[in-house]
């Protein structure tokens, strides 16, 4: 048998477990990997923000997040779903067909990131940013093209569920950025060191992934512009609604930055970060389950619509606690990642924190449609919620400042989550899913109602609201059954 039979034979082997009974359980375990992974790495993000914070200060944190904001718009430019566009194509093609789509994915998405760069910097020096933002631009931008070559390659990873793999993969990456900025505090940098951290930690993971793909990947781009028609047709459309979700989401930051003050920047950069950070979540839990809603899309309605009924209450569930977790307890998350002369974002978190439940069906829903192909509908509804969030923004910043810029967040993600809804349901409310909303808002209510409890604040709070989110959801039944049988029968994936 050929390298190459051999290296067909054994991705086919890889993919073949989307179609066994089996797929459900390996996604909740590798979900519940994934997020462990994350909340490892995020303890960890915790304490480089804290310490990046309070060593920055308020203004020139400001700066750095309003940077991040601006190359994450590139990254989201550049991605454009090509990676979940990948994923599906990954599970669904075969032999040199699959290849070819998956060499061209690799040099669109190199080449449009170099373009997304270029025009970060430009927009940076014409917006009159400081010489050293327009470098850190620049340099965030050149880590951004490694990111993206490493989050290409590492398709096949996602597409066979090999998830532990991926999480690993993920904590490595937030691990080796922290510990480069722990080091960045302790010699006294400025700010551009800080912005250009996440350059050699890109060309590391990219370097940490590279033998494990070898024989499922192209490790070369193609530049054929012939196939680059093929393979925009494929993600265009998709690529599109990416770029508007994310721009709608980051450019909050980004016109505050223009229309507010330095200080209220830092207060809702502070924010965001956080907001920022927990909204990676729903991206892992569902993103572990699109291969499988890709695989089943066409051929099984009805195993497609008992996953996306799952996924949904799921999503639900936990983008509910983690909003009221948030907002409960934003004082501690404040004071933990920026310290006392942030004290004004408390009260920005505790608004932005309601976004979550919007952010979690929103990505939920998002995967669903993008299983069916239905990119038109998705690039409508996120070109509706980004002009709510920047109609928003420009008129509540410059009276509230940063709460404004976060009712304007709030509000553009729900309009999101709530056009998702109409666009996939198409008025039948009665789907099984939409029994849990009760259970969850429920819980959210008889959860606050703590706040009246005297002295009980900051950690004791979310912990006792968490205890009573969940023991009405317990009692009303509301948690799905299949969550509990699959990690009981962990030990038997093999």
């Amino acid at each position: 048998m050929s390298a190459d039979e051999t290296a067909g034979v054994a991705e086919e082997a890889a993919v073949g477990i989307l179609d066994t009974p089996h797929a459900g359980g390996k996604i909740i375990r590798g979900s519940v990997l994934r997020a462990g992974g994350y909340a490892a790495g995020l303890a960890l993000s915790i304490l480089a923000a804290a310490l990046m914070t309070r060593h920055l200060g308020v203004t020139r944190w400001g700066g750095y997040v309003t940077v991040l904001s601006l190359v994450s718009i590139v990254g989201s430019l550049s991605e454009a779903g090509m990676s979940a566009i990948g994923v599906r194509e990954y599970v669904v093609l075969t032999g040199e067909d699959r290849d070819r789509v998956l060499r061209n994915l690799l040099g669109l998405r190199l080449f449009i990131t170099l373009l997304g760069i270029g025009g970060a910097v430009i927009f940076a020096v014409a917006a009159g940013y400081r010489s050293d933002l327009v470098l850190g631009t620049l340099i965030a931008g050149v880590a951004l093209l490694f990111t993206a070559a490493q989050q290409t390659v590492s398709v096949p990873l996602s597409g066979s569920l090999r998830l532990g793999l991926v999480s690993a993969l993920d904590f490595a990456r937030q691990a080796a950025f922290v510990a480069l900025v722990v080091a960045l505090v302790a010699v006294g940098a400025g700010l551009l060191p800080f912005l250009a951290a996440p350059l050699p930690v890109a060309v590391l993971v990219l370097a940490v992934t590279i033998p494990f793909v070898r024989g499922l990947v192209p490790l070369w781009p193609s530049f054929e512009l012939r196939e680059w028609g093929r393979v925009l047709r494929l993600t265009v459309a998709y690529a599109a609604v990416t770029a508007v979700g994310t721009i709608y989401v980051s450019i909050t930051v980004i016109l505050i930055s223009l229309v507010g003050s330095g200080r209220e920047t830092g207060y809702y950069g502070a924010s965001f970060r956080i907001i920022s950070v927990v909204a990676v979540l729903p991206l892992l839990l569902v993103g572990s389950a699109f291969p499988l809603l890709a695989r089943v899309a066409a051929d099984d309605v009805e195993r497609h619509r008992y996953a996306r009924q799952r996924l949904l209450e799921v999503s639900l569930i936990v983008g509910g606690w983690a909003a009221l977790s948030l907002s409960l307890g934003a004082s501690f998350a404040i004071d933990v990642v920026a310290g006392s002369k942030f004290d004004p974002s408390v009260g920005v978190l505790q608004v932005q924190a309601w976004m979550l439940i919007g952010t979690f069906l929103a990505v939920a829903m998002g995967f669903v449609l993008l299983s069916l192909r239905r990119h038109t509908a998705l690039l409508v509804a996120n070109g509706l919620a980004l002009a709510t969030s920047v109609a928003l923004t420009l008129a509540l910043v410059p009276g509230h400042g940063a709460k404004g810029a976060a009712v304007a967040a709030v509000t553009g993600e729900s309009t999101l989550a709530l056009l998702y809804a109409v666009t996939l349901f198409r008025g039948a409310w009665d789907e099984p899913w939409s029994r849990v909303f009760p259970a969850v808002f429920a819980g959210i209510g008889l959860s606050l109602a703590l706040l009246l409890v005297p002295g009980l604040r900051d950690v004791p709070l979310v912990l006792a609201a968490t205890g009573v989110y969940f023991g009405t959801l317990v009692v009303t039944r509301s948690i799905p059954p299949e969550l509990a049988a699959a990690l009981l029968a962990w030990r038997g994936d093999g």
